[in-house]
């Protein structure tokens, strides 16, 4: 008797165990923008999500009318506030407070009416290089007061205050993950807003961009960015990498090691694969890029360096098309989406619908009358 119920009790505790490690394997997210000339209504985007199972969205901004559309919808929410307004929330705990009641308190899930708000995303990637240092002295400072605002409102416990951090933040000798740090000139901020977010329990959003990668890096071949089994296998300390997602995401757990933070967790907040701007933007290989990451991302196998560590939560970027995003780095900029700008699919993944069913587009879309230019022939040209 003692033997079966020694089986029967490990059993138990493998049960959850196993249970345990699936329930932390990844939520799959979208980014939404907003930077269109003419933007889906946001309730037909939320019924976009809806249809596609899509159950989390990071926001730029705090926009209402795209808050009052998720209310009631039970998706988990990121908000975002502007590099724009980091150096009011700085200098002013009313402004946050003022801020946080307007984005977050008015709207927050009550009863199941509101809205189911997780994170509040401080900066949009501020110490993204191309900005210099024209945000590094706010980000600290509007980070503590927004957390002190939710802790006044009372809903610290329920939403965590995050930094959007770019890929550009790190340096790595030979591009090699065991090589990775933070850039020197971040070094004193990274580390006091580091210790500010572990303390609070707030996960490291971080954006990586294998498209970018290959784009800029010679030594990233197209196949080691499509996680094509047919890539050429880089080594680093016995770590043999096999794909271009595994690499940026190493570099990441490694530079936060050296700063102290083995153990923070890493949140993918932007990854994704544009459709047209760019040679290799298309869809066929947008479309081949989504289906591997998803295939990694469910397959539970981690990273070399963290092995069977399932990523918590992963944003693509992006649900739709933005036509009037910068196109300062590239055309490419406008393409992001796994829809178009009116919520028409550009090629199939499985976000969640499962994999023998297709996207969902967007219904009953209602778009601008045709108009029709007619031209003077009789018009004197000078």
């Amino acid at each position: 008797m003692p033997t079966n119920s020694c089986f029967i009790f490990f059993t138990i505790i493998s049960f959850f165990v196993i249970t345990s490690m699936v329930c932390r394997v990844r939520a799959v997210g979208v980014n939404w923008g907003t930077l269109a000339s003419h933007p889906l209504p946001p309730p037909k985007v939320v019924s976009l999500l809806k249809s596609n199972n899509i159950n989390k969205v990071k926001l730029i901004d705090a926009d209402s009318n795209v808050l009052q559309a998720l209310s009631g919808s039970n998706i988990g929410v990121t908000v975002g506030i502007p590099n724009s307004m980091l150096r009011g929330l700085n200098s002013s705990k009313k402004a946050a407070d003022s801020w946080v009641h307007d984005n977050v308190t008015r709207y927050f899930l009550n009863g199941g009416s509101g809205v189911r708000i997780e994170y509040v995303a401080v900066g949009d990637e501020p110490f993204l290089q191309c900005y210099g240092e024209q945000f590094h002295p706010f980000v600290i400072g509007a980070v503590t007061n927004i957390h002190s605002a939710l802790a006044r409102a009372k809903l610290d416990s329920k939403v965590k205050v995050v930094v959007p951090f770019s890929f550009d933040n790190f340096q790595s000798e030979s591009n090699l993950p065991s090589k990775a740090y933070f850039r020197p000139d971040l070094n004193k901020t990274m580390i006091e807003l580091l210790s500010f977010l572990n303390k609070h329990e707030s996960p490291f959003f971080v954006s990586i961009s294998p498209f970018l990668e290959h784009l800029q890096n010679k030594n990233i071949s197209l196949d080691f960015a499509l996680f094509k089994e047919t890539a050429h296998i880089r080594n680093d300390n016995h770590r043999a990498y096999k794909n271009s997602f595994d690499l940026s995401y190493d570099t990441v757990v490694t530079a936060l090691s050296g700063a102290g933070f083995p153990n923070m967790d890493v949140i993918m907040a932007k990854i994704g694969w544009p459709t047209d701007g760019a040679v290799n933007a298309t869809s066929y290989l947008a479309e081949t890029f989504m289906k591997g990451l998803m295939n990694h991302l469910h397959s539970n196998l981690g990273t070399p360096l963290k092995p069977r560590h399932p990523l918590t939560e992963t944003y693509l970027f992006s649900l739709l098309d933005e036509d009037q995003r910068s196109i300062a780095s590239g055309n490419y900029e406008r393409h992001w989406g796994i829809f178009t700008f009116d919520g028409q699919a550009k090629y199939q993944v499985d976000l969640g619908q499962g994999p023998s069913k297709s996207l969902v587009n967007a219904q009953n879309v209602e778009y601008l009358s045709s108009k029709w230019c007619v031209v003077n022939n009789n018009e004197i040209m000078p």
